[in-house]
């Protein structure tokens, strides 16, 4: 018995004249008293790994008085093959980006002197809230890739992966009239202040 895909059709092999629908196949199995179960399993492993791919856009405002860094747009494309559950990729970018935008801007381990860890709680440790985001723009793109049969690829925290740069580089980049070429993650008000003014006296 094979599958032909195409038609959505059992049929034996090299006879395709006499054939099964899925809703011919699923009424056979029912009988008076009790359905019968139709179940199939099949572990797939794919020749090579797949490639999902993306670019991210952030257009940030620096103010050079405080360094305070204002994210004003945050665009996304991320492309993860055929979307099977747009559900889960909206909510898988959405968090992604989120948490690339907090390392980039807000969140930091210190320590002291002596190595201690100076924010060992979420009281010190800062962490944005949602209300500190602009709404992201997503744009979405489906580029099928051949390695499997369902022409997907992977979006588990995608967003991670393009966030934190296009930030930090968008801030870098409004710096650059001031001779700044680099600066630390993250880049807060505090960083930001310290190399304008490293800049002045250079």
């Amino acid at each position: 018995m094979v599958l032909d895909v195409d038609a959505g059709r059992f049929h034996v092999a090299g006879a395709p004249q006499a054939a099964l629908s899925w809703s011919d196949l699923a009424g056979s199995l029912q009988s008076a008293d009790r359905l019968q179960e139709l179940r199939a399993e099949v572990d797939f492993t794919a020749a090579q790994p797949t490639f999902p791919f993306g670019a991210h856009i952030a257009v940030v405002e620096v103010d050079v008085e405080t360094g305070g860094v204002d994210l004003q747009r945050m665009i996304a494309v991320d492309d993860a093959g055929r979307i099977i559950n747009p559900l889960v990729v909206e909510g898988q970018v959405h968090g992604g980006v989120a948490a690339g935008i907090a390392q980039a801007l807000f969140e930091e381990l210190t320590y002291d002197d002596d190595g201690n860890p100076q924010n060992s709680n979420l009281v010190t440790y800062m962490f944005p809230a949602s209300t500190e985001f602009p709404q992201f723009e997503r744009v979405a793109m489906e580029t099928l890739t051949p390695i499997n049969p369902l022409g997907v690829k992977g979006i588990g925290e995608s967003g991670t992966i393009g966030s934190t740069p296009a930030v930090h580089n968008a801030v870098v980049d409004a710096l650059t009239p001031y001779g700044i070429r680099h600066v630390d993650m993250p880049v807060n008000g505090e960083t930001v202040w310290r190399a304008l003014q490293d800049a002045k006296h250079e």
